[in-house]
């Protein structure tokens, strides 16, 4: 069985490589664009692409702060568990929300975690990508004698 760390360093690595490379596809079509600007439509396609741009730059620039990072930990009451499509890689994602934190989870790890769970999570500090996540005991409750 692989350690649950390297698998999600792995993880990470290969996000980082694939967001590397769209980021630079981007600046080749930001490159062209700006080359060959034939009118007020140039502007527009400018913004746009630049924009995807930046916000690619933001996702590369927080994959490699957590490659040579060291992980965080978090622990709190699961307060919302959701999927959805992310549209930059088209993949299914899985995420909860622990103390107005969202943080993504793997498939497996999203089916045994429900709402109202108290859980500790282990995690990449600027991606939030749980390479652990555990149910444990939660703190006593102020309203319990």
């Amino acid at each position: 069985m692989e350690d649950p760390e390297s698998s999600a360093r792995a993880s990470l690595r290969r996000s980082t490589f694939i967001y590397a490379l769209m980021l630079a596809a981007d600046v080749i079509v930001l490159g062209f664009i700006a080359a060959n600007r034939a009118g007020g439509g140039a502007y527009v396609s400018l913004t746009v692409v630049g924009l995807v741009g930046l916000l690619l730059c933001y996702y590369v620039v927080q994959h490699v702060r957590d490659l040579g990072g060291t992980l965080a930990e978090s622990e709190g009451l699961v307060t919302r568990k959701w999927t959805r499509v992310d549209l930059i890689i088209a993949m299914q994602s899985y995420y909860i929300t622990v103390e107005r934190t969202i943080f993504r989870l793997r498939a497996e790890d999203h089916l045994h975690i429900e709402p109202g769970m108290y859980v500790k999570v282990v995690h990449f500090p600027h991606t939030l990508n749980v390479v652990t996540i555990h149910q444990i005991a939660g703190p006593p409750r102020a309203d319990v004698p």
